[in-house]
């Protein structure tokens, strides 16, 4: 059961679209306009809750825009690949020699 939660959990992790990752960096956005508004109120407690809060979502955002770099590249590859094949097939055992 665990296995299958942890494998679950994994494919869930692969569905992360573009609009999620401007999602997370508009979070980001508003956490530091509410840390530097509670920093400009006095509000201690708020103003480390946020900085909290910032630390945990900056590398995720990271994590995720490396991500997405990795699959683009990834698939370019793929395509220059498949592109190749499929001139080399065109072009025909002929003119190979």
């Amino acid at each position: 059961m665990a296995n299958n939660d942890i494998r679950n959990a994994k494919q869930l992790a692969t569905f992360i679209r573009e609009e999620d990752l401007d999602d997370l960096g508009s979070i980001k956005r508003d956490l530091e306009a509410k840390a530097h508004q509670a920093r400009e109120d006095g509000r201690v407690y708020l103003l480390q809750q946020y900085t909290r809060l910032l630390a945990i979502i900056g590398p995720e955002i990271k994590r995720v825009e490396r991500r997405f770099e990795r699959e683009n590249l990834a698939y370019l590859r793929k395509e220059g690949k498949r592109l190749k094949e499929e001139l080399k097939a065109q072009s025909g055992p002929a003119d190979e020699a």
